[in-house]
């Protein structure tokens, strides 16, 4: 009985308290358009949301990796939440938030035709109102959880990669190399393995077509986002970030060679049902779970190195 009774006092005071806030941000115009934006931001959360499950159930790694980016950055804004309260926004700068929230509160709903463009106006919104409450310094003095925000912004960051990636490289530029690497291993393994193009060829009447989707770049772009994870959670310096994202890159898109490998005599010898298996989902996921075990060791290889080089 006591002890129900504490549970109760206390939900009540998390009540009163949740109140007494509400009822300050309504009591003047910069709290209620806040308050405006951040609606149109539990709206967008749950698109958010629904986005990142559909990429889970495709085999992205995307949840665990937006999550623990996410944690960061809030982790990191926990402890400069006394800085962050000393902050405040000049009068340019919460004019320039408040313009930027209701601009994006009446745009928000002729944006809801795709993920892309709602999460943009959600960045706006928070843009408006960090620049409101704490002034346009916020961006420069906390502009790692800045970029971690604006990194898990979009659902579908590999979406986004891509069409950079595409825009930046020749057309078909990673699968030619991936198709030749693969056919060149399935040579040394015995294979008569022959490549056109795209195309990895395996008499008598065999042949795989490597599209971007088997290029590597899904997998390399993962654990490029994890590496800089783990050198943010490790707190190290830019530098050995840097490495441990290129280290990644370059094991992935080395692991993707087998992978290719595998499809291509997996859809002549084993079957269609081995192969929708292995080019699915869960191959992706049992190709990544095995790669990041070397590469978990690699990092922590890197980050030991250097600690025994001061030492």
């Amino acid at each position: 009985m006591v002890m129900n009774k504490t549970f109760k006092n206390k939900a009540f005071k998390l009540r009163s308290s949740g109140l007494t806030h509400a009822k300050l941000a309504l009591a003047s115009w910069h709290g209620r358009i806040v308050l405006l934006g951040l609606a149109v931001g539990l709206l967008y959360f749950h698109v958010w949301t629904a986005g990142m499950l559909v990429r889970a159930s495709q085999g992205s790694a995307g949840i665990p990796l937006m999550g623990s980016a996410v944690f960061i950055g809030l982790r990191q804004l926990w402890k400069n939440r006394h800085g962050i309260a000393q902050l405040e926004s000049s009068e340019e700068d919460r004019a320039i938030g408040h313009l930027l929230i209701i601009g994006g509160v009446i745009l928000y709903p002729f944006c809801r035709f795709a993920i892309w463009p709602q999460s943009i106006i959600w960045l706006v919104i928070l843009a408006g109102i960090v620049v409101s409450s704490w002034g346009v310094r916020f961006f420069e003095k906390y502009s790692l959880p800045t970029f971690l925000i604006l990194l898990t912004a979009y659902p579908k960051p590999g979406v986004f990669a891509r069409t950079i990636w595409a825009a930046l490289t020749p057309h078909l530029f990673l699968e030619r190399i991936m198709a030749n690497a693969g056919a060149a291993s399935l040579r040394m393994l015995g294979f008569p393995a022959n490549v056109e193009g795209i195309i990895v060829t395996l008499p008598p009447n065999g042949a795989v077509e490597v599209g971007f989707g088997c290029n590597g770049f899904n997998m390399a772009f993962t654990m490029a986002a994890a590496g800089l994870i783990m050198g943010l959670f490790y707190k190290q310096s830019w530098p050995k970030i840097v490495a441990i994202v290129l280290v990644g890159i370059v094991l992935a898109l080395l692991f993707n060679v087998p992978r290719i490998m595998m499809l291509t005599i997996a859809a002549i010898h084993w079957g269609d049902a081995s192969f929708d298996f292995w080019h699915g989902g869960w191959g992706s996921q049992i190709f990544s779970a095995i790669l990041f075990t070397p590469y978990y060791y690699a990092v922590m290889a890197i980050i030991n190195r250097d600690s025994k080089t001061k030492a």
